[in-house]
């Protein structure tokens, strides 16, 4: 063989070897697109044997697409793609009848980005469309929830299970928790959300669930659901991992997720209770204060519930002869930030014996101790309530460790405790109105360090939420029906409404000395 001819084969087989994806360069964050769709958007007398097809900006995961598309009325799909980007969806349509196809945010392209929004596509076999629409946003924890499963379901047609059985309607909420049912007839509906975290496509016990307040009338305009808050039932017990012993003193139970010690009811046979406190950067690491135990004994759970939520578990824990010699720490010493009127918090490791901390604070010419008193709200936290408010700037506190001892006698491991801590003028407001068909309602806040505030809507739909410290706030509102302080969640069966709920939509940046005017609706 020629000498040239040999090269150029070489070459040309290690061109070919190349073909993929291209190695290095910036990592694909964009989230894919619509480029294209048939038939048209609104598009009428749409022939009964047609086959839709949405043509995507980028390779699409196939599984994960599929899984967010959604055809309502619904009926049996035939799905084929042509390459990685068109997606064809063939389906018997029936006659004078408005589709909406709608893909949803859990749809994303082989990198892993999702869509931003849903989109939907809506089409009739008739010569009109359906003209109603609905629309809302999707809540978890106070944030957006994207992803969320969002079904609708015609109640002047509908015969089954809601919650059960296959919706009218079915769409995502998008990247802010926004959603939209378009193209609907003119009828009364239920809409819920859930957050499908098995990913089989139906709302099941144990997950995130949205129940509405109200159903929806749909007319001829449209129409806005009130904002669907996804929530655990308060029955659901926690899953408990483990039970030990750490020492002759102490007995862990460590959860599967974070607990509220507040509302944990314990018993263990032939073990007394002393306290229960939370670890301080693991709260669903929980300990017990026990007497000294038997080594080697068993001791069996008596009784384990959360919230009156009984959780079962049937391992014995068993005695240990480990002495506690590891001295406690200060894990938390106050907050980021002060108000006033505030007082200061110390959070140990472990518990602490509550001695009389009188003599604690050490008064110097760089330190000056305001006056106040001392209470231990929880076996592992000393509380200092200053006696007069305290002056708005930088305070530096010092005391004595050598007075703070664990149950067991050892010494809180600090030499030396220096405490600085930054105190600011709570002069911002919040005020405001809140619409709403019932009552008695309320206002709630959070802050961005945590704080929580609240206030009773009067007899006017007024509100004030005062003394607050500069910063982003989180303001929502509900309808507290029963009067228990909480916003009622519902039940899907048989089926209870939810207390209204509704959230301003954006966070609130105030500074110190502002005062905002708002407006909620809640419903």
């Amino acid at each position: 063989m020629h000498p040239y001819l040999l090269f150029a084969l070489v070459l040309l087989a290690t061109s070919c070897a190349k073909v993929g994806l291209p190695s290095g360069g910036p990592v694909d964050k964009e989230a894919p697109r619509i480029l294209s769709h048939y038939p048209a958007a609104d598009a009428l007398e749409v022939a009964r044997d047609e086959v839709v097809e949405i043509a995507f900006s980028e390779a699409m995961d196939r599984e994960r697409t599929e899984e967010a598309l959604f055809v309502s009325p619904a009926g049996p799909l035939q799905l084929k793609w042509r390459g990685t980007t068109r997606l064809q969806v063939a389906m018997p349509l029936a006659e004078e009848r408005t589709y909406v196809l709608t893909v949803g945010t859990g749809a994303r392209d082989v990198r892993g980005n999702s869509l931003a929004q849903s989109f939907t596509l809506a089409f009739a076999t008739g010569s009109q469309l359906d003209q109603g629409a609905v629309r809302g946003r999707v809540w978890r924890d106070h944030q957006p929830a994207p992803r969320a499963q969002v079904w609708a379901y015609d109640l002047e047609t509908f015969a089954g299970r809601i919650g059960f059985d296959e919706p009218s309607y079915k769409t995502q909420s998008g990247s802010d928790g926004a959603y939209e049912f378009a193209r609907l007839a003119e009828s009364r509906y239920r809409v819920l959300a859930f957050a499908d975290d098995n990913r089989n496509a139906l709302p099941d016990a144990g997950e995130w669930l949205a129940l509405p307040a109200a159903d929806v009338v749909v007319g001829a305009a449209q129409a806005r659901a009130g904002d669907l808050v996804l929530a655990r039932s308060g029955d659901e017990a926690p899953v408990l991992n483990r039970v030990q012993a750490v020492h002759d003193g102490r007995v862990l139970l460590h959860f599967a997720s974070p607990v509220d010690v507040a509302v944990l009811d314990l018993a263990i046979d032939g073990l007394g209770v002393a306290a229960i406190y939370a670890d301080p950067g693991a709260a669903e690491k929980v300990y017990v204060e026990t007497p000294p135990h038997e080594p080697g004994r068993d001791y069996a759970i008596a009784r384990l519930a959360l919230a009156g939520a009984a959780i079962a578990w049937e391992q014995p824990v068993r005695g240990s002869d480990r002495a506690d010699r590891k001295p406690p720490v200060l894990a938390v010493s106050g907050q980021r930030r002060l108000a006033p009127g505030d007082p200061f918090e110390l959070v140990f490791s472990e518990a602490m014996q509550p001695g009389a901390l009188d003599d604690f604070w050490i008064a110097g010419d760089s330190t000056q101790v305001p006056a106040g008193v001392w209470d231990w709200p929880a076996a592992n936290r000393a509380r200092y309530i200053p006696t007069a408010p305290l002056a708005p700037g930088a305070h530096r506190l010092e005391g004595r460790p050598e007075l703070l001892a664990d149950r067991a006698g050892n010494v809180l491991a600090d030499s030396a405790l220096v405490i600085s801590f930054e105190v600011d003028a709570a002069t911002a407001t919040i005020r405001g109105e809140v619409q709403s068909a019932v009552g008695p309602v309320r206002v709630e806040a959070i802050g961005e360090d945590g704080r929580t505030f609240a206030a009773v809507v009067d007899t006017a739909g007024r509100f004030a939420l005062d003394g607050l410290l500069a910063g982003s706030y989180t303001l929502w509102t509900f309808a507290d029906l029963d009067g228990d302080g909480r916003r009622g969640i519902g039940a899907l069966d048989p089926f209870m409404a939810a207390e209204p709920y509704g959230r301003h939509p954006e966070p609130l940046e105030l500074e110190t000395g502002q005062a905002v005017e708002v407006e909620l609706l809640c419903y």
